[in-house]
């Protein structure tokens, strides 16, 4: 039992966590024992000037000597009296303190008693920092600090308080008493925290340790339970596919801009649900089986652009813009992880948007050959501005062991960065850093796969040929990029600036205008004025011109004054969007209804046991003007296909009751055998893996199309197989 520590803290009873604290603040008393003699000689040699030493001292620097000594034999016999009793060396440890700062504390005492000499403001500014460092060193061993502070300072604050002899001395009199008290309140503070922090450690340490021990044990019951989860969690996905639909086919009906922000916002939620549903099966995966990148068949660009898309809005909140370039020669569907590539990629692009300082982010998404065993190199470039960080600063971070970081360094602010590289590095990418002046630029360069089913369903010119769109205001990376991207679509583009276009006497007929607004909420209110300018132009001088916004999700609230006339685009707007939102404007503006994709001679059978999904695409299809029948098994769809009048085309769900999709589309190519016919079918699918792909291919189906069903997948696969 220690005379002058009693443990609180869990931490505090740990034996192996008090050994290194006393250790650690018996090392750090030395340098303090052997200061406060050099500082004795000091003091001694500038009251020389004013007088002889008296005897006295020499006795006090004879202690203060001796306490020095006595600090290195404790630092030098710690193995050994520490096994003798650690609670013993505490006290003897704490005693030598108590001693020690009595023996100063009556030396400087005696010195202020005699001769004055301004050097004694050394001393007492000395004593100042000393009570200050012994504040963290006694304040882990609880009150015993109070004691320590007591005969450091209040015996010099009371001797200026009792003998002083002008106003100043009462004054440091009273400053010696309050810093006692503001150095005691401290060493609350700081032992409160430093022994909760210690205790949550410890606790951390005892369940990690119990969590690992358990691990073992409960193989077998984790086993059982992943399978349990991956059931439910396949049961989640299937209504929230049909949830997703619906909100789809709601958003194309909703006219009202207010609503169309909430749907989308809705629709992004369920989405972002999905993908963490999808991501909760990879990370059971991960954890129960060491899960590493799996090939699997997607679609490279969908992801990667609803990856930036979902960073329009946080680019916004920093004040910025952001933009990317996507070269027409990177494929469309590749063999890789997609969930490991979204999540480095928006890791990066993550850590691009903190570190950015002003200006624009740029990504650039290209092809660099192949490597030496014959893969396509995919180089994901991201530019930014930042005067802060160094290169090799990146690259330290880049190339950081993440099981080994270091502690004397701070890496929270690459600590993204680190996290993105290394699941780059899985996948076999490398990374490089680069700079031009204050633009960082970070490339991965990453191996991939390119499938042999290239047949995009991306199809721009039954559309846009020929069409014309006038681009104002983007900042020149967007402009380079959407200028590519309507070119490669047979348009005619120009591009102008709001001003020159109002200042013009005549605004040029054109299809469509895209107004980019600034990130900044003050600019994009004061150029909406000017928008309103451009729109009461346009009503008289080009009435069929479709004016589109430009600007973030997070701006929509800046359109609730504007009225009719415009459309809104989300920024950054993918591929599909864009064309979607341009066909769905001319469309609208057409004066013959039936130009709109309408396909009243097509029957489609469509076999889908979930009732949502079954709702969801058959109001899509009948909206088209096709004619539909429905099945809720493959048994009635193999029976229903071959009914007359035949029907142009079968969406075939590949996991329902009685009889899958799969065998049903055998069953139906068996059928055709000899006769020459063949009925398309489409598989109806949640999966978009390697296997599944070869198995629907096996069973004679001619094309996927995955949960959620969206309007604009259905037109591409009806124009596709029907025409």
């Amino acid at each position: 039992m220690s005379w002058f520590f009693t443990p609180q803290h869990k931490a505090q009873k740990d034996r192996a966590i008090l050994k290194r604290i006393d250790e650690t603040l018996s090392r750090q008393g030395l340098p303090s024992a052997v200061l406060h003699f050099v500082v004795f000689l000091l003091l001694e040699w500038q009251w020389l000037t004013v007088g002889p030493t008296p005897n006295t001292s020499y006795v006090f620097g004879l202690a203060l000597v001796i306490m020095a000594a006595w600090r290195f034999i404790m630092i030098a016999q710690f193995s050994e009296w520490y096994a003798r009793g650690p609670a013993r060396w505490r006290d003897t440890f704490i005693l030598s303190g108590f001693m020690h700062a009595g023996v100063w504390t009556a030396y400087l005492i005696y010195r202020l008693d005699g001769p004055e000499h301004t050097i004694a403001l050394l001393g007492l500014l000395y004593t100042l920092s000393v009570a200050a460092g012994g504040t963290f060193v006694y304040s882990l061993y609880g009150r015993t600090v109070r004691v320590y502070l007591a005969v450091l300072l209040l015996p010099i604050g009371l001797y200026y308080l009792i003998r002083g002899t002008s106003p100043a001395h009462l004054w440091i009199g009273l400053a010696f008493v309050a810093v006692y008290f503001y150095l005691v309140s401290t060493a609350g503070r700081v032992s409160e925290l430093v022994w909760s922090f210690l205790t949550h450690n410890h606790e951390l340490k005892v369940r990690l340790k119990t969590l690992e021990e358990a691990r073992e044990e409960n193989v077998l019951q984790a086993t059982t339970n992943r399978r349990f989860v991956n059931q439910l969690l396949h049961r989640v996905k299937t209504p929230l596919s049909g949830l997703l639909g619906v909100l789809g086919m709601l958003s194309h009906d909703e006219q009202s801009t207010e609503h169309q922000g909430m749907l989308s916002i809705a629709r992004r939620s369920g989405r972002s649900i999905l993908d963490l549903v999808t991501d909760l099966e990879a990370f059971i995966e991960q954890r129960d089986q060491s899960r590493v990148p799996q090939s699997i068949v997607f679609n490279l660009r969908k992801t990667l652009e609803h990856a930036l898309t979902d960073m329009g809005s946080k680019a916004h909140e920093h004040g910025l813009e952001l933009a990317y370039l996507y070269h027409p020669l990177v494929p469309e569907r590749i063999e890789l992880d997609p969930q490991w590539l979204s999540n480095a990629f928006r890791r990066l692009l993550d850590f691009a948007l903190d570190s950015a300082e002003e200006g624009e982010i740029t990504v650039r998404i290209a092809m660099d050959g192949e490597t030496e065993q014959g893969q396509d190199q995919l180089l994901l470039s991201f530019y930014f501005i930042n005067t802060e960080v160094s290169d090799d600063d990146l690259r330290a971070a880049i190339n950081r062991n993440m099981n080994t970081l270091p502690e004397d360094e701070d890496v929270s602010d690459q600590l993204t960065l680190m996290v993105a590289a290394a699941q780059f590095k899985s996948m076999d990418a490398r990374l490089t850093v680069s700079s031009k002046q204050d633009l960082r630029k970070i490339v991965v360069s990453l191996p991939i796969q390119a499938t042999s089913q290239q047949a995009s369903s991306f199809r721009p010119a039954k559309y846009m040929a020929g069409r014309t769109i006038t681009l104002i205001d983007l900042s020149p990376v967007t402009e380079r990029a959407l200028s590519a991207e309507f070119y490669s679509w047979d348009m005619t583009v120009s591009t102008w600036t709001m001003e020159r276009l109002l200042e013009d006497d005549t605004i040029q007929p054109t299809d469509f205008i895209l107004i980019n607004l600034p990130v900044e909420d003050a600019r994009a209110q004061s150029y909406l004025e000017q928008v309103k300018l451009l729109q009461s132009r346009l009503q008289t001088e080009a009435p069929q011109t479709t004016v589109f916004l430009y600007a973030s999700q997070l701006q929509r609230g800046l359109l609730a004054d504007m009225e009719g006339g415009f459309r809104f685009i989300e920024k950054p707007a993918a591929r599909d969007e864009l064309l979607q939102m341009l066909r769905q404007s001319h469309e609208a503006t057409r004066v013959d209804a039936n130009v709109e994709y309408r396909c009243e001679n097509v029957r489609v059978l469509l076999a889908e046991d979930n009732m949502v999904n079954q709702k969801v695409v058959v109001r899509l299809l009948r909206r088209m003007g096709a004619q539909v029948d429905t099945c809720i098994n493959g048994l009635e769809a193999s029976q229903q296909a071959i009914q007359d009048p035949p029907y142009n085309l079968v969406i075939m769900d590949c996991l329902m009751p009685r009889m899958d999709g799969l065998e049903a589309t055998r069953i139906i190519r068996q059928r055709e055998m000899g006769t020459g016919a063949h009925l398309p079918i489409i598989a109806l699918t949640g999966e978009d893996t390697p296997e599944q792909e070869r198995a629907c291919l096996a069973a004679g189906m001619d094309d996927f199309m995955t949960k959620p069903v969206t309007n604009e997948n259905l037109i591409t696969l009806i124009q596709r197989w029907v025409g």
